[in-house]
């Protein structure tokens, strides 16, 4: 299961994530999370991101593929996005699913992963070639 709620005065979209997931679940997050982005009036680059996976299972590779092409082919990218994740096995499918963008970390709690989001300043990457 994936709730998805936002703090408008931080720019926050919040998903809690629980459970052993299917891909249709992950599509309902992704546009839960678009809807959340719009009601507050923000677009692409915005808004920060926390994804709490502390209550998630391993996933399916299928689930993985489908948290990676969301995240690549959102229109509505989060300035920054934390996830929260305690389990050593899970943390490694997580940081697979991340591979996939900048400004996206991995965190044991929810405190680290709010200070990284709102604390931490923001780098510029520079692309040459």
């Amino acid at each position: 299961m994936i709730s998805v709620t936002s703090d408008k005065s931080r720019k926050l979209v919040i998903a809690q994530m629980t459970g052993f997931l299917e891909p249709a679940d992950v599509q309902r997050f992704s546009d839960d999370k678009e809807a959340a982005v719009i009601a507050m009036g923000l677009g692409s680059g915005e808004y920060y991101m926390l994804v709490n996976t502390e209550g998630c299972v391993i996933q399916s590779q299928e689930v993985v593929a489908t948290f990676m092409r969301v995240i690549l082919q959102s229109p509505f990218r989060s300035r920054r996005l934390a996830v929260v994740r305690h389990d050593n096995l899970t943390r490694l499918q997580t940081r697979r699913i991340l591979s996939v963008r900048d400004e996206a970390e991995l965190f044991a709690s929810v405190t680290e992963a709010e200070q990284w989001l709102f604390d931490a300043p923001v780098e510029k990457r520079v692309a040459y070639g």
